[in-house]
């Protein structure tokens, strides 16, 4: 039974390698061929290692098995983020197919700091405010991104009301419809600017 089960995951850990491998080939640039890899590896090394650790069945492997898993599961996200942000750096572009590019305009290349929101206590005059587009609205029809709100404006989007249904924290890609209600948060200046371009 133990060499079926370790079997099974040696098994299973090979086919996860696999799709990484083929991830690699197929996928069309640097971010997405290193997001494939990092996930694929991760749990393709995890099932590889319980599967040793269950064939040997000695205490000793097993914590060292674990060890492994662990250092992996530490390591891998932050190695694939730290090679993500150094090629950003070095300007290595995204494929055609990627939608929306949310660092783009928000990110200092001289300094390497990300643009973001003030924190509420250090900010003290931030307001929440209700926008609703309209049939009129030049964003009706657009994506959040392409509405440049968070770059032109410098408010930002915490949700959008659309009828009965939510979206918290929309992504870049979300299109904007008429009738649209969207919840957004700035000093009032910056609101107010935001409410002149919605409303078209």
């Amino acid at each position: 039974m133990r060499e079926i089960l370790s079997g099974t995951l040696i098994m299973i850990g090979a086919a996860f390698m696999l799709l990484g491998g083929i991830g690699i080939l197929r996928m069309p640039d640097l971010y997405t061929r290193m997001s494939a890899t990092t996930k694929v590896a991760t749990l393709g090394i995890g099932s590889i290692m319980l599967g040793v650790a269950i064939h040997f069945g000695e205490l000793e492997v097993l914590t060292r098995a674990l060890a492994v898993i662990a250092l992996v599961l530490l390591t891998t996200p932050v190695a694939a983020h730290m090679i993500g942000r150094a090629s950003y750096f070095a300007g290595v572009p995204l494929c055609k197919e990627t939608v929306v590019n949310e660092l783009q305009g928000h990110y200092d290349l001289r300094t390497h700091e990300l643009e973001s929101l003030a924190l509420p206590e250090l900010e003290p005059q931030l307001l929440l405010m209700r926008a609703q587009i309209s049939h009129r609205s030049a964003f009706a029809g657009k994506t959040l991104a392409e509405t440049g709100l968070r770059r032109h404006y410098r408010a930002t989007v915490l949700a959008i009301r659309r009828g009965s249904y939510v979206i918290p924290n929309p992504d870049g890609d979300v299109r904007l419809l008429p009738g649209d209600e969207l919840i957004l948060i700035g000093t009032p200046e910056q609101l107010r600017e935001a409410a002149k371009a919605i409303g078209g």
